[in-house]
């Protein structure tokens, strides 16, 4: 498949992020040309309109989103379309993958959006991306912040001075953290970057005080690790969660139920949530991102069976999800009567 030049702008980190991904079908053109048309027969393979989704790493929890997605949607579109899911470093990686016409779609949480919209991200590089536009709503991580039993740290404030794990340097929860510690005066003595297994074996084996990690409930390195260990849930203040919805918009308040993990056995924690959608280009035609819409509502059931993330891709979510929306999704929407907000500042392309 043809490979294009990876966007300019993203250079040196977001290349860090990024594993190779193939280009879009033949080109980042609208697709509506590309349209087969049928005449009731079977469809012939090689006229499908092939398109690829940025994921994650393989075996990750958006890999298994994305290809779950892929593969129910290609069985429904019956050769219509052909849907790739590529592994990706991934959320960062697959919106500088759509804005360099990379790839065609990705999943992307709506942090990297407001990151990736207004330039802000670190790994942006101060470019303003203007193409990744949502299709459709596909996970809702919580914040959950933990430590081990007997650690004595409580709330946020209780990590200053503390050795805190956030994930791969440069993740957004990463860059999300290190910007609410400067904001709330904290100062870790160590901000400890590595992959999630590293990172939750450093906790285990004393390297680190606690970790902060952003998922959909329940975590399943969370879960593991409470077969070994007590675990002791950091709660946030109220007014701690309020600094951070403020910082962030595009945080919702949320919760963790009861006996989600053991550390919670009896009762909930109080936390804050964003959404996670399916992507795609400006570039892909109205119609295309129609007709996606259109088969991956109609084929819900199935979806539910590939895992909890997909079991949020119904209609009625979009409309608690204040971004940009792609045109042929605003056009699915309207005609089945499910109003869409108006993006917040920092959710929509800053032309």
């Amino acid at each position: 498949m043809k490979k294009h030049r990876l966007f300019a702008l993203s250079l040196a980190l977001i290349m860090t992020l990024l594993t190779a991904c193939g280009g879009p079908a033949e080109s980042t053109s609208p697709v509506d040309s590309q349209l087969p048309v049928s005449d009731g027969s079977n469809p012939d393979p090689a006229s499908s309109v092939k398109l690829t989704l940025g994921t994650s790493s393989v075996g990750g929890s958006v890999y298994i989103t994305g290809s779950g997605w892929a593969n129910v949607i290609n069985n429904a579109m019956s050769g219509k379309y052909e849907i790739t899911a590529e592994q990706t470093g991934g959320s960062p990686a697959n919106a500088a993958l759509i804005e360099s016409g990379e790839c065609d779609m990705g999943i992307i949480s709506t942090d990297v959006l407001y990151g990736a919209y207004t330039g802000t991200a670190a790994w942006a590089n101060g470019s303003k991306f203007v193409k990744p536009l949502a299709v459709f709503t596909c996970d809702k991580p919580n914040l959950c912040p933990f430590t081990l039993a007997g650690s004595g740290i409580e709330t946020l404030h209780d990590l200053d001075g503390k050795r805190v794990g956030l994930g791969q340097k440069s993740s957004s929860i990463d860059g999300t953290f290190t910007a609410i510690f400067e904001k709330m005066g904290i100062t870790p003595a160590q901000i400890y970057n590595d992959t999630w297994a590293a990172t939750i074996t450093a906790l285990k084996d004393g390297l680190i005080d606690a970790i902060v990690v952003q998922s959909p409930d329940p975590w399943p390195s969370l879960v593991e690790l409470e077969a070994t260990n007590d675990v002791s849930m950091i709660q946030m203040t109220d007014e701690e969660l309020s600094v951070i919805k403020e910082m962030f918009p595009y945080y919702d308040y949320s919760g963790i139920q009861a006996g989600t993990y053991k550390a919670n056995a009896d009762f909930d924690i109080k936390t804050l949530c964003q959404w996670s959608v399916v992507a795609a280009s400006a570039d892909l035609s109205e119609q295309a991102v129609y007709d996606l819409c259109e088969a991956t509502f109609n084929n819900y059931d199935d979806l539910a069976l590939v895992n909890n993330a997909l079991k949020l891709a119904v209609p009625e979510n979009a409309a608690k999800v204040p971004v940009e929306w792609h045109p042929g999704a605003q056009r699915w929407y309207e005609e089945h009567s499910i109003t869409l907000q108006e993006p917040i500042e920092g959710l929509y392309p800053q032309d």
